[in-house]
């Protein structure tokens, strides 16, 4: 890791990428569970097209989520904890959108309703009321959306680094007291080397519930002569993520809502 002062982009590119592959190398064996979620992720986008209107937005929003794992994970291995959890924190959101449109499908022209120049009121207020803040929605209907448990919580930490507050920002503030000059951490290094691990289980934790929720209400009712294969994945790579969190486990603080 290297805590240089940053001098320019340039200089801040090539830390970038000597820290993606000195981790990579330093994960080891364990890199192969980043690899096998994506290819679990990978496995439903491989499945018979989607026809059924009502599915389509909440595949194309599975889509964004696979895309917000890459960028959590590759924020990640460069040393970018914040960005990662606010990469994380918007997969969280897209996973509540389409949970709640998969088992609401009727409120699909009230989500698309935004879309429209010439606004309804009545919907304008009903996509306010439901997907202003998905979290919420999701939250306090917890029992209709059992997939969800546990995400409100991990969304609401990662909002801590989405927003301007304190907590989110000032493990990132150093202060030169010989020359007064303040200044910031460009990368967010631990100062353990087990809390890389264990935050790392956190994302890989996170990706793998939100995965599942996928699989269970949409992709294991069209996975045909898949469905055993992706199963035994599925199970292979429970107990390898099993072990890992075990080794490095986490705990996602209590944190006062971060809308």
């Amino acid at each position: 890791m290297s805590t240089d002062t940053i001098k320019d982009i340039i200089q801040y590119f090539g830390i970038e990428e000597s820290n993606m592959f000195g981790n990579i190398a330093n994960l080891g064996g364990d890199f192969f569970l980043i690899h096998n979620l994506d290819l679990l992720y990978q496995s439903c986008t491989e499945l018979r097209p989607i026809d059924d209107r009502s599915l389509k937005m909440p595949i194309f929003l599975y889509l964004i989520v696979h895309a917000e794992f890459y960028n959590s994970i590759s924020s990640y291995l460069r040393f970018h904890k914040s960005i990662s959890f606010r990469c994380m924190r918007s997969a969280i959101d897209s996973a509540f959108t389409s949970y709640y449109l998969l088992k609401k499908p009727e409120k699909l022209d009230i989500y698309l309703s935004n879309l429209d120049d010439d606004k309804n009121k009545e919907m304008v207020k009903e996509w306010y009321k439901i997907f202003g803040n998905i979290k919420r929605t999701i939250n306090n209907n917890i029992e209709d959306f059992p997939l969800a448990k546990g995400l409100p919580e991990i969304h609401e930490f990662c909002s801590i680094y989405s927003h301007s507050d304190a907590l989110g920002i000032l493990h990132r503030y150093q202060e030169d007291k010989g020359s007064s000059m303040l200044l910031a951490k460009y990368f967010d290094y631990e100062e353990k080397h087990d809390d890389f691990h264990k935050w790392i289980a956190c994302v890989l934790v996170t990706y793998f519930n939100i995965w599942l929720l996928y699989w269970r209400e949409v992709f294991i009712h069209i996975a045909d002569n898949k469905l055993n294969v992706i199963e035994n994945k599925i199970v292979e790579f429970q107990k390898n993520l099993k072990s890992y969190t075990e080794k490095h486990p986490f705990e996602i603080p209590a944190v006062d809502g971060n809308d």
